[in-house]
């Protein structure tokens, strides 16, 4: 009899972990696209364990209430442009959830509770008012993607660095200073956009995101570029237009695969010979710097369709300009110039 009993108990248990981890199973990408989206809390309250979809979306939500937790098998919750200046801490009931929306807002912090939502890959929190992220952001360990445009943080939590999983990151229009140290720890890092901050200083760290794809640093306070730059081996975009630069590192040559350098707006005197190295750039922008001379290595950039020199001290070009068969656009107003090749007779010139 009390073997009977145990295999009942057996039974029912196994019955019942098996019941709760199917209320809890994630909704592939197309399930989730056949659900119904959800908007208000009025009507999604009605009938909770069905709801996997919330747009709330203008709703004029000055709080977030409670009652949100009991939407344990949401997966996406959309609350762009209400008037939240704090998140509940039932947020991190929401264990299911994979993509947040809160831009719009104006919250001035983060719950702790963010940590809980191990499942959360897309994380949006333009245009509100942070100016930092609590530790627990970096337990939220399958995050993808972060958006944090327009706020006013000054520094990021050593913790962010352990976001092992992070594809892209912007941070354009903050008040950074600087980056945790840790920042080489992203991998698998391909979009990093600092656009519009007051960075001085790149750690050296930042030559490990071996996956960097896009690296926007335009409109900071960057003085120099560190050597290790030369190590971001998949990076195609790179800005760097209106900070301090005078000169550039030789390793920058070894960007093999970069087709679009910003150098607008420095104070750059001159260019190393390894720029030659560049052979994949298309887009090579120099406007607005201090330049008196090109190197002859520009010569290999077979690729090149558009360079803009304008508003330097360039007096004249070397002959291996000629070598640039893909040239379509070259800006060449308010230098020094003389005469120009007749090489260039089949180019746009501004």
């Amino acid at each position: 009899m009390k073997f009977i009993n145990s295999s009942i108990s057996v039974i029912v248990f196994i019955f019942c972990l098996n019941f709760n981890l199917t209320a809890q199973r994630l909704l592939t990408e197309d399930e989730l696209d056949q659900t119904k989206v959800y908007t208000s809390i009025e009507e999604a309250i009605l009938n909770p364990e069905n709801v996997f979809q919330l747009d709330l979306l203008t709703s004029d939500l000055k709080v977030l209430p409670p009652i949100i937790s009991k939407f344990k098998r949401l997966q996406r919750l959309y609350l762009y442009e209400n008037q939240l200046t704090k998140l509940p801490p039932e947020i991190g009931d929401l264990t299911n959830l994979q993509e947040l929306f809160l831009d719009g807002n104006q919250l001035t912090s983060l719950p702790a509770e963010i940590g809980k939502l191990k499942n959360l890959e897309v994380l949006g929190l333009h245009g509100n008012k942070l100016s930092s992220l609590p530790k627990e952001i970096g337990e939220v360990e399958n995050l993808k993607t972060l958006y944090l445009t327009e706020n006013q943080i000054i520094t990021l939590p050593d913790e962010i660095c352990n976001l092992n999983n992070l594809e892209s990151i912007d941070l354009a229009y903050n008040k950074l200073v600087k980056l945790p140290d840790g920042i080489g720890k992203l991998v698998k890092l391909k979009e990093l956009f600092l656009t519009a901050n007051k960075i001085n200083k790149l750690p050296d760290e930042i030559g490990n995101l071996s996956s960097l794809e896009e690296f926007y640093l335009d409109d900071n306070n960057l003085k120099e570029i560190p050597d290790t730059i030369g190590n971001l081996h998949n990076l195609k975009t790179l800005g760097l237009a209106n900070n301090q630069l005078i000169t550039l590192p030789k390793t920058i040559g070894k960007l093999s695969l970069l087709e679009s350098l910003y150098l607008s707006g420095n104070k750059l005197i001159l260019l190393p010979l390894e720029i030659g190295g560049l052979v994949n750039l298309k887009n090579f922008f120099l406007s607005d710097n201090l330049l008196k001379y090109i190197p002859k290595e520009i010569g290999h950039l077979r690729n090149l369709k558009e360079l803009n020199l304008y508003n330097n001290q360039l007096t004249g070009l070397p002959l291996e300009f000629s070598d640039l068969s893909s040239l379509e656009n070259l800006g060449l107003g308010k230098n020094n110039f003389k005469v120009l090749p007749s090489s260039f007779d089949n180019i746009n010139i501004y």
